[in-house]
């Protein structure tokens, strides 16, 4: 009786993991990989607005010194824009999958 046992045992083994492959235990799993957290946007706060100021301010300063300038700095500030629109539509982009 006890053989009988062992022996259904055994089939069951070998049923479950597939054809000549050894069972795997949820502990020899591996895990998954960890994902980073998205960032904490928090963009209404003091750091945030001041930055948008200064640079608003130095922009116009440097317009009004040099004349003919405008285009120029223009170009820089519409990259930098667009680098951080690309950048967060990526992370948006990725944490959705």
């Amino acid at each position: 009786m006890a053989e009988e046992r062992l022996h259904k045992r055994r089939r069951r083994r070998r049923r479950r993991g597939g054809a000549g492959s050894p069972a795997v235990t949820p502990e020899q799993e591996a895990p998954a990989p960890d994902r980073p957290a998205p960032p904490d946007w928090r963009w209404r706060t003091f750091p945030v607005l001041f930055a948008f100021a200064v640079g608003a301010f130095s922009f116009a300063l440097v317009v009004l010194v040099i004349r003919g300038s405008f285009l120029t700095l223009f170009y820089v500030a519409l990259f930098g824009v667009a680098f951080g629109l690309a950048h967060i539509v990526t992370r948006t982009v990725v944490r959705r999958r």
